[in-house]
């Protein structure tokens, strides 16, 4: 969890020396000093005295809350964790539940067990308009929780996830920020690739991030051409695997409770069906965007020898299971 010779201690007074505008307040520093010394779990996260985390949460029912007004620069809390890789995070998935956060290129903050994941979980949520930030070091294992704007007392402190992540381990299909500039996909294994997005964010990009775009500032317009239609290309195939196994495990776990259910069960049916019907086509509905987008980036694939003709959307529908199959195998393969 801790890496030998960081001192945690030297951080707090960095972020004095390169970021006066911060405030690290004395419990803050006391936390990092005991880190520094081996003096806690490695695991649990420290939160301010200022928040909390709550149920009561408009965007996934519970989430993390100011109890007084915050200042903008206040540092209120931080994450440690074991370092791990993406491998790791995927392997692991259903215990870590999206808790992670990425501290470099290939290196995550997470705990690895359900009582540690528990610990570690700051509680904060995403919005495309958020307050917060995630600020990030280079050879330190840990990840602040940052304020960016005035935070009114009872207010749900937020962060965006494609600002502070560029892995495809952390996604969200249906957002429900409800900010005037939501983007409904949150995909943060791409989503920092596109320049508008850059100009936005830079200022509160990670360093990993920043090299990664400078990374592609160099090369050529053909190699760069080539890099983001075979990234998109596996983005619109890891969307349309996501998505074909949600819908599938939803329509499951239907036909489970009406099964189990004692009364009457075509009555149960229905009414199940028509309660779920809403979150089923916005997830149908985006598989087939996705679709759409994954055969005009892959043109190499045969898609006309599934019996689809790219030009005709009805033929897409109707071999909608080949596509999903055949983007399933890319995603499993590069993923």
């Amino acid at each position: 969890m801790r890496e030998p010779g960081v001192s945690t201690l030297a951080i707090s007074e960095r972020l004095k020396e390169t970021h006066p505008e911060l405030n690290l307040f004395p419990k803050a520093v006391d936390y990092l000093t005991r880190f520094d010394h081996q003096e806690t779990d490695g695991v649990t996260c420290w939160r301010s005295d200022s928040v909390e985390r709550r149920s009561g949460s408009k965007i996934e029912g519970i989430g993390l809350f100011a109890l007084k007004d915050i200042a903008p620069g206040e540092i209120i809390a931080i994450k440690p964790g074991h370092v791990v890789g993406n491998q790791t995070i995927k392997e692991n998935a259903q215990i870590i539940r999206g808790s992670h956060q990425q501290i470099g290129k290939n290196q995550f903050l997470t705990g690895l067990t359900p009582e540690e994941v528990d610990k570690n979980l700051v509680g904060y949520n995403h919005s495309c308009d958020p307050n917060a930030k995630i600020a990030v070091f280079k050879h330190v294992p840990l990840a602040f929780l940052v304020t960016k704007k005035p935070i009114r007392e009872r207010e749900e402190i937020t962060t965006d996830y494609s600002v502070s992540q560029s892995s495809n381990t952390q996604r969200i299909f249906v957002c429900n920020c409800a900010s005037p500039n939501c983007r409904e996909i949150i995909q943060p294994g791409y989503d920092w690739m596109d320049e508008d997005f850059q100009q936005r964010h830079w200022q509160d990009f990670p360093f990993f991030i920043r090299e990664e775009i400078e990374d592609m500032r160099q090369m050529s317009e053909s190699e760069l051409k080539a890099k983001k239609r075979l990234l998109y290309t596996l983005m619109s195939a890891d969307v349309i695997s996501v998505l074909a196994d949600e819908i599938e495990r939803r329509q499951k776990e239907l036909d489970r409770i009406v099964q189990e259910y004692p009364g009457n069960k075509q009555l149960a049916r229905m009414v199940l069906r028509n309660l779920s019907r809403g979150d089923i086509r916005k997830f149908k509905d985006l598989l087939f965007k996705n679709a759409l987008i994954f055969i005009k980036l892959c043109p190499l694939a045969n898609i006309e020898g599934m019996g689809i003709d790219r030009n005709n959307p009805k033929t897409i529908k109707q071999h909608l299971p080949e596509l999903i199959a055949f983007a399933k195998k890319i995603d499993w393969y590069f993923n």
